[in-house]
């Protein structure tokens, strides 16, 4: 019973090791030591060997099937998951608005945080999506609403509320006044400041009008690497980030393999 015991587990590490799959004819891109290679063999669904045709054919098992790449590239089944690091953190310094079901609702959460904050002390919040509300906001513009409520429920803060997908913010007249915005204030680039006929500014811009201090960045990061045990895969890594995670990797003792996202 033994020896057919190992017999059964020798045949399946050999079946294991075959390759029900070959491609081969083109340049394959291992992104590894390796670099480029001519033919790659898969077998169970798994890699099972890279290298020259020759070496990958060696590891066929019996019916293999064969792709002929004809010249073309193949590279590794891109891993489209990703974290913005620094963006999980500031959810835990932030307001969370990703619950709410109204204008009015996110009016409320933010004044109730404002009665709280010291005179001019900044109110951040992020997670609102407009497609997700019941009803839509009265007055609008564009289909965003304009910050007189906002304003009124904020008048001793400047209040900048980021949309989930990070590419659009509302913000109250406070913040319209520290930044300087008015109806003369022109797009910045790569961004829009949304305006009404009279050409004020509601309260909404898109993309490229907010500034990140890298002393919050920080604290940010330390709110992620404080809760995580495990490398994640970053969006929009820049140098200095990287630098920073590896940094604090170190400090709160995560394994460090922060990676960038191709763009």
């Amino acid at each position: 019973m033994k020896a057919f015991l190992v017999i059964v587990a020798a045949a399946a590490a050999l079946s294991a090791q075959q390759a029900d799959l070959i491609i081969v004819g083109g340049k394959i891109a291992t992104l590894g030591p390796k670099g480029d290679v001519q033919a790659v063999g898969i077998g169970n669904g798994k890699i099972v060997v890279v290298g020259t045709e020759a070496e990958v054919r060696a590891k066929a098992g019996p019916g293999v099937r064969t792709i002929n790449l004809n010249g073309a590239l193949a590279v590794p089944g891109l891993i489209e998951g990703h974290g913005h690091f620094t963006g999980v953190g500031r959810m835990r310094m932030e307001i969370n608005l990703r619950d709410c079901k109204t204008w009015d609702e996110i009016v409320s959460r933010v004044g109730d945080a404002a009665k709280k904050a010291k005179p001019d002390e900044w109110i951040i919040g992020r997670g609102w999506h407009q497609e997700k509300w019941t009803k839509p906001p009265s007055p609008a513009i564009l289909g965003f609403p304009v910050h007189a409520a906002l304003s009124q429920a904020t008048p001793n803060n400047p209040v900048i509320l980021t949309h989930a997908s990070g590419h659009a913010a509302f913000v109250n007249a406070a913040a319209l006044a520290k930044a300087g915005i008015s109806s003369t204030t022109p797009n910045p680039s790569g961004g829009e400041i949304a305006k009404d006929s009279s050409g004020n500014p509601p309260d909404c811009s898109r993309n490229r009008l907010r500034g990140w201090s890298i002393a919050r960045a920080r604290r940010s990061s330390e709110r992620v690497l404080k809760r995580i045990a495990m490398p994640m895969r970053g969006a929009n890594s820049s140098s200095h980030r990287k630098k920073r995670y590896r940094r604090d990797s170190r400090r709160f003792r995560m394994p460090d393999r922060p990676s960038r996202q191709l763009t």
